[in-house]
């Protein structure tokens, strides 16, 4: 059963609310000239986030102010503290003002909550970025909510960000936000996989998560899954798990390339960042990096596959269980014996070592195929390769190669040669 704690959680949201002030001068006079006269834009401003939780860690978020058109005059942007108990300086930095400059069209601020070892109480700060006296401009203003995060020597944070892979756009070009694209759990389990949860933080940004005093000493695993995703778009994320103990762990980040995709995505899937030892107040915090898709090999037993090799034949493999034995056969039937050129007289069903945690196998060399060309028996081929089944997509796809003992077929990893995919999916 999932439990929640919340009791050494503090925290606050600091509004950041974003007013905005704009200075304009009178119209330029030039004797004997046509006269100027600025126009009346509208003022935007964009947050880099709209909420976020945070700890005193050096993090940095803008926000971004953006006329519709140029002015003749500097645009000048106030910025103030109007509320909270948080200390300008020693807490956080924040740009007294922003300034667009005559002739462009935005400028960018920013505040920064200070990193420090101090353990203090909840603390609170309000930011407004100018006032309700905006001139020439139609204002349309904007928040930034914080939660700030009190943690005492005696808890650790940890941070999930994510990042997609490959640059990503909309339909008007402008790059995806990766917490758009992606809504993923951060998880506090007791197994290596999300299937004990001890914890969880599911916000509708980055995620922030506190293993606190309170919690039994153990082995955890920090885990990160779908909570949402967009599964039109075949994406790779990158993530990166941070974590914070106020005078003792300070800088200690884990960044896992491609860990999740978005096309296996089912309830099933995670991602194991990082194992936690606790022992009182000693945490001891190792990095992982184990991707977690579990399969039911019994729900395969008996089956066909129909799909398509790397060279475009089709294909059927079947797939069994001899005991505890996952079993394979009918991989490249049609290529060996329509684009090679060889009848099959024989194949021997071959061995499949699958890792039932992930789904990921892998076959080592072994006698498949006998064969004969132009009427004479060829020496036997044996295969070998990886791949994995995916239980959310329905796929098995299997990366192999063909080796005949004696013959050199030129095939040295660039070269053409006897590798291939099979891509194949289970229809009922």
């Amino acid at each position: 059963m999932t439990t929640k704690n919340y009791k050494s959680i503090f925290s606050f949201v600091a509004a950041l609310t974003i007013g905005l002030f704009m200075v304009s001068c009178d119209q330029e006079e030039n004797t004997g000239f046509a006269t100027l006269n600025p126009t009346s834009p509208t003022l935007s401003v964009a947050t880099e986030v709209s909420s976020a939780t945070f700890i005193e860690n050096d993090q940095v978020y803008t926000f971004t102010a953006t006329l519709s058109a140029t002015q003749l005059v500097d645009v000048k942007l106030f910025i103030s503290q109007i509320g909270g108990d948080a200390t300008p300086g020693s807490d956080y930095t924040v740009d007294g003002t922003i300034v667009i400059p005559a002739g462009a069209l935005s400028a960018t601020g920013e505040i920064k909550v200070l990193a420090d070892e101090l353990i203090e109480e909840t603390e609170t700060v309000t930011i407004q970025v100018g006032d309700n006296q905006t001139a020439n401009a139609s204002t349309a203003t904007a928040t930034m909510e914080f939660t700030i995060l009190n943690y005492t020597a005696s808890d650790v944070a940890i941070d999930l960000s994510w990042a997609i892979t490959q640059t990503t756009t909309d339909q008007s070009g402008v790059e995806v936000d990766p917490t758009d694209f992606a809504d993923l759990r951060l998880l506090l389990t007791e197994s290596a996989d999300n299937s004990q949860v001890w914890d969880d933080a599911d916000g509708s940004g980055f995620e922030t998560l506190v293993v606190n005093s309170d919690t039994p000493d153990g082995t955890y695993y920090v885990v990160a899954d779908f909570y949402d995703v967009n599964d039109d778009l075949d994406r790779d994320l990158d993530l990166s798990v941070s974590f914070y103990q106020a005078g003792v762990i300070t800088d200690m980040t884990f960044n896992y390339g491609a860990a999740l995709n978005s096309m296996s995505n089912c309830e099933s899937v995670s991602f194991v960042m990082a194992q936690i030892v606790k022992v009182g107040e000693v945490y001891t915090v190792t990095p992982v990096g184990e991707f977690k898709r579990p399969v039911d090999l019994e729900n395969y037993e008996g089956d066909y596959w129909y799909g398509a090799d790397s060279w475009d034949y089709d294909t059927q493999v079947e797939t069994w269980l001899d005991e505890d034995t996952f079993m394979m056969d009918g991989v490249g039937f049609e290529w060996m014996e329509d684009a090679w050129g060889e009848p099959i007289i024989t194949s021997h069903p071959f061995i499949v070592d699958v890792d039932w945690s992930t789904g990921n196998f892998v076959v080592e060399e072994q006698l498949y195929l006998e064969t004969t060309y132009e009427g004479e028996a060829e020496p036997p081929y044996y295969i070998s390769g990886s791949g994995y089944i995916d239980d959310c997509t329905g796929y098995l796809v299997f990366n192999y190669r063909y080796e005949q003992p004696g013959y050199d077929w030129g095939f040295d990893g660039t070269a053409w040669g006897p590798a291939f995919q099979e891509r194949v999916i289970l229809e009922d």
